[in-house]
């Protein structure tokens, strides 16, 4: 007669390095399909859409390919632009591996949103340092008579990665504020 070992992987509690390889893995593998979804988009609406050409979805929604030369939202510094955003974006994917498991501790939701987060900013580091016209954008998004959002995957991955932080920063709010009252 065989006895299942009480230290089968199932029944077994990670330790806190095996957690925290787990996070980053995951939380590599979501950055990586983020990104790529990024830029398999990108290719397909630079091989489908010509430039400043709308093809309508309906009133507010659009396909609209125009290449983005500034920074995130268009935004321009000058000669410093290009070096300026490759800087701060490497900086900011550095950090966010830095955080991701100790974030993940207080609400597993950070895996998946900085995950997005990451994805989003690598897609468009990458279109930005190997696309000598910019950055393809293609959403078009009509926002009134004469305002028009243009953006691309990893724009969406951006926001929404922003938005489920959301949650996970009340969290890490409350969870700070908890172990304030323990200590004192």
């Amino acid at each position: 007669m065989q006895f299942a070992s009480t230290t089968s992987a199932i029944g077994r509690i990670k330790s806190p390095s095996e957690a925290q390889g787990s996070v980053r893995s995951r939380f590599l593998v979501l950055a990586g399909l983020a990104a790529s979804f990024d830029l398999l988009t990108k290719a397909i609406a630079t091989v489908l859409l010509q430039e400043g050409h709308a093809v309508s979805i309906s009133d507010r929604l659009s396909f609209m390919l125009v290449y983005n030369t500034g920074g995130a939202g268009g935004a321009m510094v000058g000669p410093y632009t290009w070096g300026l955003n490759v800087v701060v974006t490497l900086a900011a994917i550095a950090m966010v591996v830095r955080i991701v498991s100790s974030l993940a501790a207080v609400d597993s939701r950070a895996t998946l949103a900085l995950g997005m987060v990451t994805g989003g900013a690598f897609g468009n580091l990458a279109s930005m340092v190997t696309g000598p016209e910019g950055v393809a954008d293609f959403f078009a998004i009509r926002l009134g008579d004469s305002a028009t959002i243009v953006m691309n995957g990893a724009d969406l991955m951006l926001w929404s990665g922003a938005l489920l932080l959301v949650p996970v920063v009340i969290n890490l709010v409350r969870a700070i504020r908890a172990e304030r009252l323990v200590r004192s």
